[in-house]
């Protein structure tokens, strides 16, 4: 039922998406500009191009360099989680609610819109929730991390299909996010018990989108990896 329901709303995603974007994005970013594909436009006096159009570093690689400036090429708006795709009411994140939901979930109106308790797993911490507003969207690559390792030159569709990929969505309590914030595996990891599986959707979900990860980023993914495949090893071995 819930691999049904993941092709399903994949399914609303890629259709809704192209009808959405056929436009120019006009909204712009703290710079004064705004991405649009494989170029950047300014449209304000004192906006600046990002680093990653320098001729002299396209040949190298095109993750942004200058991280304290980062965040005034970043728009929120073209990275947006708070969609309703298929006309149900239900953002992103309620779907994803009624998705992983351990128990049946109840709702704030007769509408169903906005979901109001059910039980999830926060499988960061391994903490329980049974209200809603209690757990937030976490991007597993953050999108400012996608933004700035190759996803600034995304078009609009593909940043909002990552955005609202379930794959790259998992609902985790406030203050773990925020300790998270859009670090790499380098400098955060969930509990020992989900890090596996956390470095396995790194892996999968920086291949779908040809991210290219930090190498500080990949050494981590690449050791924990190691380790986990020696500890199955292990355990095969011990129950043989």
């Amino acid at each position: 039922m819930i691999i049904k329901t993941v092709y399903f709303f994949c399914g609303w995603l890629l259709l809704w998406l192209p009808t959405q974007l056929l436009g120019h994005a006009g909204n712009t970013d703290l710079n004064g500009g705004h991405y649009w594909g494989q170029s950047y436009h300014c449209h304000m006096t004192g906006c600046e191009m990002p680093d990653t159009f320098d001729f002299g570093r396209r040949s190298r690689d095109s993750l942004l360099t200058d991280y304290r400036r980062r965040e005034k090429f970043f728009n929120e708006d073209d990275w947006s989680f708070e969609e309703d795709f298929d006309g149900d009411c239900q953002s992103t994140r309620q779907e994803m609610l009624i998705l992983t939901s351990r128990s049946n979930v109840r709702y704030t109106n007769p509408r169903n819109c906005v979901v109001r308790t059910g039980q999830w797993l926060d499988e960061y911490t391994g903490e329980t929730f049974e209200v809603a507003v209690k757990i937030e969207v976490d991007h597993v690559i953050p999108r400012m991390y996608a933004h700035t390792h190759g996803g600034d030159r995304w078009m609009p569709e593909q940043k909002l299909q990552f955005s609202n990929d379930p794959l790259n969505i998992m609902l985790v309590e406030r203050r773990e996010i925020r300790r998270k914030r859009d670090r790499g595996p380098s400098r955060y990891l969930p509990r020992d018990e989900f890090q596996c599986e956390y470095v396995n959707l790194w892996n999968q979900i920086s291949e779908k989108y040809n991210l290219q990860l930090s190498a500080s980023d990949r050494s981590t993914i690449s050791r924990i990896k190691a380790d986990c495949l020696e500890t199955t090893i292990d355990q095969n071995q011990d129950q043989n």
